[in-house]
């Protein structure tokens, strides 16, 4: 039987679409109607590499359990692909296969699907604001508690699966940072990378006391990715901890979203970006040592015996700081979260490489 589709645009939604997804885990439900509330494009500061429609369903009487919402987003792809299919696919596969044991606050999970040959897909998830969740950004006033937090769920997470063999097995589907997935277009995107220069000159200003150029930034980068994390303790990553992948709920607490780059690899990618995006330069200055360790003890109270030590972690967390910044922001379009946000992330990027003297860490 044929997947269903998912449309170019929002009007073109249905209550039979709808049902498809959402009765694969749930038999015998049905949407009989549904109204579109609002639609949230991509590339349009609101959203990065996918779309949003936010939807109210009406469902038939007593076929729909008492915890499904009336309200869901759609995270979907309109009118034209923002992003490769197979960043699409780790999602949902994702959701279905990884997010009903993360250890984590995330977005409640009803049901996706994924066309490969067209690329089109819909993840239905709760709508996170009737909870009183907001997105959390660079120009936010985060607390050092609340980063404290999110990196406690990311120990959780990689502890569930530090140097599993199920990384080779259940997981194989997943890429590494030496390949596979959105990791072998990033070995090859410093053709954009370059574009980008040229085209937002205030990006040159920023990198430039580092003293490299972008293009030997990039081939450090993909050495690091084939050495030292290579040969660091493996497990399973988020793969996209900026900040902007946050959320902050009602009470305060923190949660992990958007899953489109998870992979598995070292540890320290999840790591050091959410130290170095989640707090303003002089913040992570003070405290970056201090959450390394958090973040090992927290492996130890998860029953990981073979954790690094500080001096190892310490090394890791220097080298970790290239993709961040080469990948996670010199390849993200100003678009995707406007220049406020966007310029932010690259200073603080860009900072904690001259702080640390990264360069000295590369392999020969």
């Amino acid at each position: 039987m044929p997947v269903p589709i998912f449309p170019k645009h929002e009007d073109d939604l249905t209550p039979e679409l709808m049902t498809a997804v959402l009765a694969e885990d749930r038999p015998g439900l049905v949407v009989e109607k549904l109204a579109v509330v609002e639609a949230i494009r991509a590339l349009s500061g609101r959203a990065s590499t996918a779309d949003r429609v936010v939807l109210d369903l009406d469902y038939a009487e007593g076929t729909a359990p008492a915890e499904l919402p009336r309200r869901v987003v759609l995270k979907t792809m309109l009118d034209v692909p923002h992003a490769p299919g197979v960043m699409y696919e780790t999602e949902v596969r994702f959701y279905r296969e990884v997010r009903p044991h993360v250890p984590f606050e995330a977005p409640v999970f009803f049901g996706a699907l994924f066309d490969r040959e067209s690329g089109h897909f819909g993840i239905v998830l709760e709508d996170l604001r009737e909870r009183g969740g907001v997105f959390a950004n660079v120009t936010m006033d985060v607390s050092l508690d609340q980063i404290r937090q999110l990196i406690g769920y990311l120990a959780a997470l990689h502890a569930r699966h530090w140097d599993s063999p199920t990384l080779d097995t259940e997981f194989s589907w997943m890429a590494t940072p030496s390949g596979g997935g959105m990791e072998a277009l990033f070995a090859q995107i410093l053709w954009r990378l370059e574009e980008v220069l040229e085209e937002e000159p205030w990006r040159k200003e920023i990198l430039a006391p580092i003293g490299r150029p972008l293009a030997g930034l990039h081939a450090d980068m993909l050495k690091i990715a084939a050495g030292p994390f290579e040969d660091a303790p493996r497990t399973l990553l988020h793969g996209d901890t900026h900040l902007g992948n946050s959320y902050v709920l009602e009470d305060g607490s923190m949660g992990w979203l958007d899953f489109q780059l998870s992979l598995r690899g070292c540890y320290a990618r999840d790591l050091t970006y959410i130290i170095t995006t989640g707090l303003p330069i002089e913040l992570r200055r003070l405290h970056e040592r201090e959450l390394i360790g958090f973040y090992l003890d927290s492996l130890r109270s998860h029953g990981v015996t073979h954790v690094p030590d500080r001096e190892a972690a310490w090394t890791l967390h220097r080298q970790a700081s290239f993709w961040g910044l080469v990948i996670g922001w010199m390849a993200c379009p100003t678009a995707n979260y406007g220049r406020a946000i966007t310029e932010e992330n690259v200073r603080r990027l860009a900072q904690i490489m001259i702080d640390l003297d990264v360069l000295e860490v590369v392999p020969d």
